[in-house]
């Protein structure tokens, strides 16, 4: 989740008219001996994407899925990846979406008698209030669903909360941010990602378990380390490596593998700009020349010919001179073309009288909430949406 000082456009809706573009940037044109050769390695290796995953826990303890965030087919993918995982003795789905502080929230509700969607509503909304949709919260009621059919004694699954608590209503500034005092009261239990690691490891590596850890590819990141990079003098400041991904990766090494659920990538002139495809459209290219039956696959990036595609109308090549596909993650799941994406849906009623106020106090930027105190529940609610909006975001691309 974009918990950043400036959140996406559940805040910029409040604040700003829709400025997307609906020209379409076209795919690229594919050398044939790359078309060839990218093709008859899918058509040997590709696997559906539910098997896919299944398949990579034969060799890792921690398989990161890492998103771009409310595309509607990703969480429903990972809903019916439970019921596999768990055939395949992988008893632990660790979510971004839920604080560690709620574990015995959600372990009471994946193994009581009836679903609540009260409380499930209520994992999510202590997690973060911006967060209130509906296909999210149904992986919990996917777990619940497993643990309803299997006997007595058998283990049940879990989902593990994995983020940190945060309370944004201390910060009003950068400042306050920066301030030792005030951030103790923002992130009591420390920054997200030191957190996410430090559950897996409590949670999970512990106890000799493995786990599906589903989370923001940002979270995710492996050997990749995030560039910091100023686009308008062209240099790199630095580079990211206490991701949770790294993190974990620096402990366990290639017991940890990441799979990332395609979608757009950041572009080389920032993140204001539009986004673009990822690996410069040669997927999106790849993908589209194929038969309808063979569009939804999972496939390794890591030791095949997806792993030399390069992306340098991406931000993410700033990371090195010679970035490669292959240095950025190890798996990929494609399912359709981005111009068929869908947003997730809102829970009806997720915002209320009783709750307005408190969740205008957890607007990550100060701004909005001063400026939108009086902001009414569906105004708050059409700002839910708008970040849902993926046939506008997404109209740019084919």
């Amino acid at each position: 989740m974009r918990k950043t000082l400036v959140l996406s456009a559940a805040v910029t809706a409040l604040l700003l008219p829709n400025c997307s573009t609906s020209q379409k940037v076209p795919l690229p044109k594919l050398d044939r001996a790359l078309k060839s050769e990218l093709v008859t390695w899918l058509d040997a290796n590709a696997l559906p994407p539910e098997e896919y995953v299944i398949s990579k826990f034969r060799n890792h303890d921690i398989v990161f899925l890492g998103e771009n965030h409310r595309i509607r087919h990703d969480p429903v993918l990972v809903q019916n990846l439970i019921p596999l995982l768990y055939r395949a003795g992988v008893r632990n789905l660790g979510i971004e979406f839920a604080t560690a502080a709620s574990q015995r929230e959600i372990d009471s509700l994946l193994t009581g008698p009836v679903y609540d969607p009260d409380l499930a509503g209520k994992i999510f909304w202590d997690a973060w209030p911006w967060w209130g949709y509906q296909e999210y919260i149904d992986i919990l009621r996917a777990a619940w669903r497993l643990n309803s059919t299997l006997p007595g004694d058998s283990p049940r699954f879990r989902v593990v909360g994995l983020n940190a608590r945060m309370y944004w209503r201390h910060m009003w500034s950068q400042e306050d941010r920066n301030d030792p005092e005030i951030r103790k009261m923002i992130f009591p239990d420390g920054p997200s990602d030191q957190v996410m690691a430090e559950t897996i490891r409590r949670e999970i590596l512990a106890h000799g378990e493995k786990a599906l850890v589903y989370c923001g590819h940002n979270h995710a990141y492996t050997r990749y380390q995030q560039p910091n990079y100023d686009v308008e003098q062209g240099v790199l400041k630095g580079l990211t490596s206490d991701r949770t991904g790294n993190l974990i990766y620096r402990e366990i090494g290639d017991r940890a593998f990441l799979i990332i659920l395609h979608s757009p990538w950041p572009s080389a002139t920032g993140y204001d700009d539009p986004e673009v495809y990822p690996a410069d459209g040669v997927i999106d290219a790849v993908f589209a020349g194929l038969p309808p039956e063979k569009r939804r696959a999972g496939f390794d990036v890591i030791n095949s010919p997806f792993g030399r595609l390069p992306a340098a109308t991406s931000y993410w090549s700033h990371a090195t001179d010679d970035f490669r596909l292959d240095m950025y993650c190890d798996g990929w799941i494609y399912q359709k073309p981005l111009s068929q994406y869908e947003g997730v849906t809102v829970v009806p009623g997720w915002f209320n009288e009783g709750n307005r106020l408190q969740a205008i106090e957890q607007l990550a930027n100060p701004d909005p909430r001063v400026k939108n105190r009086d902001r009414t529940v569906e105004s708050l609610t059409e700002a839910l949406a708008s970040d849902t909006d993926l046939t506008t975001r997404f109209a740019r691309f084919h």
